[in-house]
């Protein structure tokens, strides 16, 4: 994929991370419909369907994020972080197909659906995309291609998932919410990390420098 391309799919990336954290804070603000140990809590069940539709959508932006990592060689030639950035994106899949799979349990006892396929559901998908993460974050260290702070965010996401993410899930609504609000701020960071490091090296439209600049930056790419 070109840098200018690449630098789209940060940029994509980048507002489905800040979406993802506003529709957080949406959840806390909402008034109660129903009783909050029910799974559509704070909504009605049809209420519930359509934010998780929405959740859907939104989780599609974090996808085409972490392709465009993955396409980027941020983290090197290494077949390890390859299949670790595509894990991610196995991840992020199952994960966004599980918030439509929620809908079929919008009116269960909250604590039964955790306990099932849910619940199991979205541990499956969330611990691919962290464990991806945190290896092609070593990976985007040792390669050293991005700097400064903008280094530091794809493993951010992963540390942030087992860390921060996973331990509030299990804290009750507000926590959950909060922690959820954070790695979606992170999604962010990363995607403006990925918009700001390839656009750098965007392509000239002219062919013989534009050739030329492909050249050098997959030279570049493949030798750190």
């Amino acid at each position: 994929m070109s840098p200018r391309s690449l630098s789209w799919l940060g940029m994509i990336g980048f507002v489905a991370g800040l979406l993802g954290a506003a529709s957080a804070l949406v959840l806390l603000l909402w008034p109660p419909q129903v009783a909050d140990d029910v799974v559509s809590y704070p909504f009605t069940s049809t209420g519930f369907r359509v934010v998780q539709v929405w959740f859907f959508v939104q989780h599609l932006g974090l996808l085409v994020l972490l392709v465009g990592l993955a396409r980027s060689r941020a983290m090197g030639t290494g077949r390890s972080f390859g299949a670790a950035a595509w894990l991610a994106v196995a991840g992020m899949i199952a994960l966004s197909a599980t918030e439509l799979l929620a809908m079929r349990y919008a009116d269960w006892d909250f604590d039964t659906a955790n306990a099932g396929v849910m619940g199991t559901a979205y541990g499956i998908a969330c611990t691919a995309v962290g464990a991806g993460m945190l290896v092609v974050g070593i990976g985007v260290l040792r390669c050293g291609r991005w700097s400064g702070w903008h280094r530091w965010t794809p493993i951010a996401v992963g540390v942030g998932l087992f860390v921060v993410v996973t331990p509030g899930l299990f804290a009750g609504f507000v926590a959950a919410r909060l922690v959820i609000g954070f790695w979606m701020v992170q999604f962010a960071a990363l995607g403006w990390s990925l918009h700001a490091e390839t656009a750098t090296h965007e392509l000239p439209s002219r062919a013989g420098p534009a050739t030329a600049s492909r050249r050098d930056y997959e030279r570049t790419a493949e030798g750190r």
